[in-house]
Parts: C-alpha cells; sequence; structure tokens
C-alpha cells in the first residue's frame, strides 16, 4: 500500500477528499489527516506517508512555507498541491521547493486524482528500484573492500580515506566475526538443487537483511564456506555491550541459517579493536581459534590444510591401478595427518582429484550421496563419518571405472602414471617413457591410446596443467614461474594450453576473482 497523508485547514475538504475514491482499492492508505501545516509537519515526522495531498492556502502555515521546510528536512516525500485559485503563480513556489505537480479543488475528480496519484506511484516505484539498485552495488564495493583488507591490509590509500567515510569503516570501535559452514564442499558437491555460488550468495542475502534490519554488521565471502563479518561502534560502547551485541547478532544469523537453509554453521568473534589497519591481524587470530575449535586440532597449525604433492601422487597412482584397498590405506593416512575434522581445503581438493580421475575414465561423476547414505544430513556429519563418507565415494568412483573388475591397467600403464605423476615438471617425451619401461614408443603409444583413451601427450598436458591450477589456487607464485615448475618452458605455450584444457584463463582462476 502506498501511504497517504493529507493536510487541509479545510474539515470538509478532508472529509470529501477521504471520500472520493475508493483509497485502498486502489492500492493507497490514508494513514493520518492534518488541520494545518503546522499539524501536518508533525505528522510528517512520525507517519513517514509516501505521498502528501497538500492544501497550499492555510492560515498557520501554507503550503508554500510546508514545501520549504519539507526542503530543508529533505523528507522523502512526494507532495501534490491542492489549490481554489486558477493561478500558476500562486502554486509556482511549492513546485519550486519540490512538489510534483498541482490540482485544482473546483475540477478535483476520481479520475484526475486516480491518474495524478498513478503517476506519483511510478516515480516512487522507480526512484525505489533506483535506490535498491545503488545500495546493492555500494553493498557490494563494500563487501570486495573488506575481502581485500582481511586478506592484504590497506594497500590503496585514497580508496582506504573514501571508505572511511562509509558508516562500516568509519571510526568508532570494531568487532570481528568469522563463521565456517560445516562440511561446505560436500554440501555442495553432492547437492542438486544447491550449487556453491547459490549458497554464498543465498548466505549473504540473508545477513545482509538480518544485519540491516540490525543497523550494524557486513558480511563477505573468503573460501570454502568461510565468511567474515565486520560489526561497527560509533558511538561510547562498553566492551561488554559491543561482545553481547556482536554475539546476539551472529546468533541470530546462525538460527537462520539452521532455519531458513538447513545449514549447520559455527562462528568465532574476535576481542575488540579501533584500529581498522589492524584487522588482518585481528582476523588471521579469530580464524585460528575457530579452527582449533572444529577444523583441524589445537596443537598443529597446518594439519588439515591441504595434500602433498607426494600424497596426490600416491592417491592418483591407487586409483588410476583401480586398486581400492591401496586407496583405503592412502586415505586413511591422510586423514589421520589431518586429525579431527577435515578441513574444508582438504575436501575441496580430494574431491577435485576424484573428479579428475573420473573425467579420465570418461564416467558420470558420482553426485548421488543418498544412495550411499540414504538417511545421509550431510550439515551434520561428525568427522569420522566425514572421513566414512569420502572413502565410500572412492570406492565407488572405482568400482564403476570400466576397467574395474574385469580390466586394471596393466603393469606398463600403472608404471608410465606413476612416472608422469613424479616426474611431470621435467622433459618427458615418449621416448623416455619407452625407455624407462623397455618398451618401444609405438607399443606404449597404442597401449596407452587403448587403455587411457587418450594420447601420451594429452594426458601429459592435462596433468601438468591440473598441477598449476592448484599452484594458482594455493600459492602466491608468478604465472611464469608455476608454468616453468610443471614442466612448461613457453609462457605462451603455456596459456594456451590452460584455456583449452579449462576454458579460462590462468588469472581468472587466481584467488578473488570469482
Amino acid at each position: 500500500m502506498i501511504r497517504i497523508l493529507l493536510a487541509d485547514d479545510d474539515i470538509l475538504t478532508l472529509n470529501r477528499l477521504a471520500n472520493l475514491i475508493d483509497w485502498n482499492a486502489n492500492g493507497y492508505e490514508i494513514i493520518g489527516q492534518a488541520l494545518g501545516g503546522n499539524d501536518c509537519l508533525k505528522l510528517l515526522e512520525t507517519l513517514c506517508p509516501d505521498i502528501l495531498i497538500l492544501d497550499v492556502d492555510m492560515p498557520d502555515k501554507s503550503g508554500v512555507e510546508v514545501t520549504q521546510e519539507i526542503q530543508r528536512r529533505r523528507l522523502p516525500v512526494k507532495i501534490l498541491i491542492l489549490s481554489n485559485y486558477d493561478t500558476f503563480s500562486f502554486v509556482r513556489d511549492t513546485l519550486h521547493n519540490g512538489a510534483y505537480d498541482y490540482l485544482l479543488k473546483h475540477q478535483l475528480c476520481p479520475d484526475i486524482l486516480l491518474r495524478k496519484l498513478a503517476e506519483m506511484t511510478e516515480l516512487l516505484q522507480r526512484e525505489d528500484a533506483a535506490d535498491s539498485h545503488l545500495s546493492f552495488f555500494t553493498t557490494v564495493a563494500k563487501q570486495k573492500y573488506l575481502h581485500g583488507l582481511l586478506l592484504h591490509g590497506i594497500t590503496n590509500l585514497q580508496e582506504h580515506e573514501h571508505m572511511l567515510t562509509q558508516a562500516d569503516f568509519a571510526c568508532g570501535n570494531y568487532c570481528l566475526s568469522v563463521m565456517q559452514v560445516t562440511n561446505f564442499i560436500l554440501i555442495t558437491h553432492f547437492s542438486d538443487t544447491m550449487n556453491r555460488e547459490k549458497m554464498i550468495d543465498s548466505i549473504q542475502t540473508l545477513a545482509a537483511n538480518i544485519f540491516s534490519s540490525l543497523g550494524n554488521g557486513l558480511i563477505t565471502h573468503l573460501e570454502y564456506g568461510q565468511f567474515a563479518v565486520l560489526f561497527h561502534f560509533p558511538g561510547q560502547n562498553s566492551a561488554q555491550e559491543i561482545q553481547n551485541d556482536a554475539h546476539q547478532a551472529m546468533r541470530l544469523l546462525d538460527t537462520n541459517i539452521r532455519k531458513l537453509l538447513g545449514l549447520t554453521v559455527i562462528f568465532q568473534n574476535s576481542g575488540i579493536f579501533a584500529d581498522i589497519a589492524d584487522i588482518p591481524r585481528v582476523f588471521k587470530r579469530t580464524r585460528q581459534l575457530l579452527e582449533q575449535r572444529r577444523i583441524v586440532p589445537a596443537d598443529s597449525e597446518n594439519a588439515g590444510t591441504g595434500l602433498s604433492m607426494r600424497e596426490e601422487n600416491e592417491l592418483m597412482n591407487a586409483l588410476s591401478a583401480l586398486d581400492n584397498e591401496k586407496t583405503g590405506t592412502i586415505l586413511q593416512g591422510i586423514f589421520s595427518r589431518a586429525g579431527g575434522m577435515p578441513s574444508q581445503q582438504l575436501v575441496h581438493r580430494l574431491l577435485q582429484l576424484g573428479l579428475r580421475f573420473q573425467d579420465t575414465q570418461k564416467t558420470e561423476p558420482v553426485r548421488d550421496i543418498h544412495g550411499m547414505f540414504p538417511d545421509i544430513e550431510v550439515s551434520r556429519l561428525s568427522p569420522r563419518e566425514t572421513q566414512t563418507l569420502l572413502t565410500e565415494y572412492f570406492r565407488k568412483i572405482v568400482e564403476q571405472a570400466p576397467g574395474y573388475g574385469s580390466r586394471r591397467h596393466s603393469p606398463h600403464i600403472q608404471k608410465a602414471l606413476q612416472y608422469i605423476h613424479e616426474n611431470y615438471g621435467q622433459d618427458i617425451t615418449l621416448r623416455d617413457l619407452a625407455d624407462y619401461l623397455h618398451v618401444s614408443p609405438t607399443h606404449l603409444s597404442r597401449l596407452f591410446r587403448k587403455e587411457m583413451d587418450t594420447s601420451f601427450i594429452d594426458y601429459l598436458v592435462s596433468y601438468r596443467i591440473e598441477r598449476a591450477r592448484q599452484l594458482i589456487c594455493q600459492t602466491d607464485l608468478d604465472l611464469k614461474t608455476i608454468g616453468e615448475k610443471v614442466g612448461f618452458h613457453g609462457y605462451n605455450y603455456f596459456l594456451r594450453a590452460y584455456k583449452e584444457k579449462t576454458g579460462r584463463t590462468p588469472s581468472q582462476d587466481m584467488p578473488g576473482r570469482n
């Protein structure tokens, strides 16, 4: 409903207006009637109408004076003037002060009034859409700036000084919260309806709505379902009040995420800090405290953060050999090293390797988690259940490979794959590999094509690109160095091959570009 305030010193005119049309049936609601200019200004402050229908000629404060005051106070209301005089000069000043238009009282009828109200309603809707559009992009800009500030600190002083004019970054006290969606990677990998981008957007939209109603809180997504929320307290709040307000806001977000999205989250709040430049240090410490609670063991700073190259090679070799027993043993070793709940980075990398193996086998990716565990609720898996799920996942992708149970890779191809996985960074030719295996290049090429359904060189390039992609996502090395480390000695060739295999440029896969 569009909210309408009527203002006229003549009670008969107010009654006539109130009964001229069926306001509610046409999408309008009369929320108040003012008998004079002073009364009108008071009701404008308390009722906040969308449209004011204002008489221009009132004894205590004229319509011109009312519009002047509305303009001075910057009150967001559209004004329609009513006048007894068919003289433009009489209402000109009200239009100059921001009134939308005027109507003559003796010509007023339902059709004319409704047409003018429809014009003003359309204007309100366009302005609301424009404000919403601007607000969205302002929020996105602040989220991106907060993301960079958390990871890299202040890198552009001019940009930082501009952001200090925004409420979220202005002077005052701050509290930072780091929040993790439990089993984010598993949920999005095995869900038919919730991909990662959709889940991130849903959480950020829900958080933005909650924090907007609270008047405090800016959220940004970091990686693997981890979010940071910055709370800003410009007043002289006590430390206890700040901690309580931040905790209650996060508890409200937690409750709504569980209720509306069916997800489980954990969060950790920082101490209070007054200098926004300290936020990288505060963030690092707060994230460590969060990870010690659930993600990794408290006594191991790097446990569970990823896979070593040796572990990846061993796992890929076991998968390529279609050896379920060895695959399971390697996974147990990885889980044992990780301790506690495997981190989102570790789960993400394991699932990537599983997808790559399924791609080489030309099989459909395994997504039906409920086929393996009918009653499972992924968002509430315990550490042991998560390990069991991943082990079962790898068992299934091996068993659905074309050669499983009837034809495993021949010893020559098993050794060839192991050699590639261990030496991909060096110059490797088909002849080098054939000499290593004591077979002819022609025979090896034929075996490779038959068992791997691709050529030796294509498999080598694909494997190198996979390793390059990992280095891009997990290190700060420049692209030229990464290309050389994975065996590409021509930078342009590396860029072309990366684009051909992934459909993206290397720079598009760099952290912070998504």
